[in-house]
């Protein structure tokens, strides 16, 4: 490879991956604000420092994993999971995300029945029975391509989150100096993402990059093949975490300088989105609904497919299909920020456990390096 194709950027290309690397992490959770409100307003001031930490740690790891897809293309083995922690580790690893892909489907399943209650005032059950309906017969008649279709509004929606919380936050910008009083004053009813006090502001940040990135890490490395050169893939990586953390950024800001009414909500941002027009409110609604829809059917899918084939076997398939709907319409009744609260910590753990073993394989590898010199 010539140098200057070893150092080619198509600049579209980076823009494309970096808004397809926030479509990937960005979930329901994230955009309904619930994962936000747990991981980093609940620690008041101090999570504004979680939510920068939470940018460069995406920002590194994106460009880390994109780095892997694009030099290890050809390779016979393709597995961040692997590459990083051996054999063993690796294929756990690989197993967990799929169990991990599962309880995000309960998570996408309890968030549209949580989105259906607080904006349309239908019961939660009815709205988890919609979504469960519509997602599973998107994942029996083969509807990826719908899917794909609507995968494309992630980085239409990640623009559109930034601005309403902007503008939620420059209309209670004056509150923002009375947030930590707000958090305390609430008490006992404060749900924070790990721990029981501010002070666990910078583990709620790594435990929010840390499940994030373990569920993405697949997808990201695959997405890294199609750069062009290194220099393009780790851009990429880098623009999509940077991006990514600013929402995260905006959105805590937003929180903070709103606590008192958004906190109640199982949908926080819905009720700022709602604060500044009832219009917004309703388009943020139906965004989030499209991306829950859009996130729960890969899901079933995936888990699917490391069971049976709609090609080899295609009724065992469909019965799989329907038992993991079935499944995660019974654990979506749990109540959404809940669901939040203990499996995404219970999956950070793992993804801590991950990043620190990427940490020493590289100190590793750069000494291996300099003695070889």
């Amino acid at each position: 490879m010539s140098e200057q194709n070893a150092t080619h950027v198509r600049p579209a290309k980076v823009f494309q991956f970096a808004g397809t690397l926030v479509g990937t992490l960005i979930g329901s959770g994230f955009a309904s604000g619930q994962e936000v409100m747990q991981f980093f307003t609940s620690y008041g001031i101090p999570g504004i420092a979680g939510s920068l930490v939470t940018t460069a740690l995406f920002a590194v790891l994106g460009a880390v994993f994109m780095n892997y897809g694009y030099k290890h293309a050809k390779s016979a083995d393709f597995s961040s999971f692997r590459f990083f922690c051996g054999k063993y580790v690796g294929t756990f690893l690989e197993w967990f995300t799929i169990l991990f892909c599962f309880l995000v489907g309960i998570i996408m399943i309890s968030g549209a029945g949580a989105t259906f209650n607080q904006y349309f005032g239908l019961p939660q059950f009815a709205g988890s029975v919609l979504m469960a309906a519509i997602a599973l017969a998107s994942a029996l008649l083969g509807m990826n391509r719908i899917v794909k279709v609507l995968g494309s509004i992630g980085p239409v929606a990640i623009v559109f989150l930034i601005i309403i919380a902007l503008a939620a936050l420059l209309t209670n910008w004056n509150n923002l100096s009375n947030a930590d009083a707000a958090i305390a004053a609430a008490g006992d009813s404060v749900v924070r993402g790990v721990g029981d006090s501010s002070s666990w502001w910078i583990v709620g940040a790594v435990m929010y990059v840390a499940y994030n990135i373990l569920a993405g890490v697949p997808f990201i490395s695959k997405m890294g093949t199609e750069a062009a050169s290194q220099k393009e893939a780790i851009l990429g990586g880098l623009f999509g975490g940077v991006l990514l953390g600013l929402c995260a950024f905006c959105l805590n800001l937003a929180m903070l300088a709103t606590y008192s009414d958004v906190s109640v909500q199982e949908v926080p941002a819905l009720q700022f989105a709602t604060m500044i027009s009832p219009v917004v409110g309703i388009v943020f609604a139906i965004v989030l609904l499209v991306m829950i829809y859009n996130t729960v059917v890969p899901m079933i899918i995936s888990v699917a497919n490391q069971f049976s084939s709609e090609e080899k076997d295609p009724v065992k398939y469909k019965g799989i299909i329907v038992a993991l709907a079935l499944v995660m319409l019974v654990g979506g009744q749990l109540p959404f920020s809940t669901l939040v609260n203990v499996i995404y910590p219970f999956v950070g753990y793992f993804g801590i456990a991950f990043m620190v073993i990427i940490l020493v394989q590289y100190i590793r590898w750069h000494f291996s390096s300099k003695k070889s010199e």
